[in-house]
């Protein structure tokens, strides 16, 4: 193999290397989409029911997750109504924005859309665990403004709010 022949070898992997490693392992093809909805029901602390212009839709906050209520006539999770009440109290009878995100499904699993819900530019999931009525959630994959969602997290646990200060 003469010196060029070696250069021009070299060169054509480094070039297929770089080009490798600059490629994202996923990329979401699907943008963000928002729509405008009134919150009529909140379900329980992180299920809401809204009306669009085209017609009503269970939601399913993206990155949080409540205590359940039982919906068998059992025991409530500890929190589980106060999870609720602060939700409700947040949003319901208000106008939120539904953020879709490329990186979850569209809906679940209940036939529930999965959205990021905001209350005046604010993460309805967010403000919910920063006061404990919630802790972060990553279903599958994760999300957008995650590391948001796990420090409000860490500050609602190092402050005892909410369920960090009452349930076990």
């Amino acid at each position: 193999m003469t010196a060029r022949s070696c250069t021009l070898t070299i060169a054509a992997a480094a070039v297929a290397l770089a080009l490798t490693s600059c490629t994202p392992a996923e990329i979401s093809t699907t943008p963000a989409t928002s729509t405008v909805a009134t919150v009529v029901a909140v379900v329980d602390g992180d299920t809401i029911d809204v009306k669009t212009s085209t017609g009503e839709e269970r939601v399913r906050l993206i990155g949080i997750d409540t205590p359940e209520i039982s919906r068998d006539g059992g025991a409530d999770d500890c929190y589980a109504q106060e999870a609720r009440t602060y939700l409700d109290q947040l949003v319901y009878g208000h106008d939120v924005e539904l953020v879709s995100d490329p990186t979850q499904a569209d809906v679940d699993q209940y036939g529930r859309l999965l959205r990021h819900v905001l209350i005046e530019g604010q993460s309805a999931a967010q403000l919910a665990i920063e006061a404990g009525a919630g802790t972060e959630y990553t279903y599958d994959s994760s999300y957008d403004r995650r590391s948001d969602y796990l420090a409000a997290q860490d500050r609602a646990r190092d402050t005892g709010a909410g369920l960090w200060s009452v349930c076990p």
